[in-house]
């Protein structure tokens, strides 16, 4: 797998949008949602509860769409409104579709990503000695990676360890990360936990193009 085909070769669609939504970028009374509209409407993506979108941080692209969700609160301004469980970030990048099946390339995204130039397109700095890939599992349809980013990149108070979820939704070869807080402390098994209600709720939001969670 080379990084020209690979969804995370999207550097440029992902990095710029991830620094502006970590530094904060949002005006108080901001109208709170859960959802954002992507690939020209042909696709819905929806957080869990108390996460909603960061207006701020939306990127378009032909190759595909990137999206972060904050707190509810925080970015509405109002204190009254949901809270996620957890001082942490969601991302989603919806690439480009895959030659077939996303789930039957995951033996090579998981080569791809230990490779350097793999660590190079996971790396904030684009450094690949700065990232380090913990560990890797399968779960049904989802390739979960256990990162550790070192880059220093500035606006980006976020831990260096994170967990990212590899799926296909619409046939799209797809990334859903959680972002933990500086200093927050999150268990691997709720991080796990949030990639994978985080993913039930895109599934359950577009019934008619993207399939439910396959059993076992």
């Amino acid at each position: 797998m080379s990084t020209r085909t690979c969804p995370f070769s999207l550097r440029r669609l992902l990095l710029p949008a991830l620094l502006a939504g970590l530094a904060g970028c949002v005006a108080p009374g901001t109208p709170a949602t859960d959802r954002a509209e992507v690939l020209g409407g042909t696709m819905t993506l929806v957080a869990p509860k108390g996460f909603c979108v960061d207006p701020g941080s939306r990127r378009e692209e032909r190759a595909g769409s990137f999206v972060l969700w904050g707190n509810c609160a925080a970015i509405s301004g109002d204190p009254a409104a949901p809270k996620p469980p957890y001082r942490a970030m969601l991302t989603a990048t919806v690439g480009p579709e895959g030659a077939g099946p996303v789930e039957a390339t995951f033996p090579g995204f998981e080569r791809f990503f230990r490779s350097g130039a793999g660590r190079a397109a996971l790396a904030r700095s684009g450094a690949p000695d700065d990232v380090e890939i913990l560990k890797v599992r399968r779960s049904g349809h989802l390739l979960l990676l256990k990162i550790r980013d070192r880059s220093s990149v500035q606006g980006a108070p976020v831990s260096e360890t994170y967990w990212r979820a590899i799926t296909g939704l619409a046939g799209r070869i797809t990334a859903l990360s959680v972002l933990p807080l500086e200093g927050a402390s999150i268990s691997d098994t709720a991080q796990i936990r949030l990639l994978t209600d985080f993913d039930a709720t895109i599934r359950a939001a577009n019934p008619e193009t993207v399939p439910g969670s396959p059993k076992g």
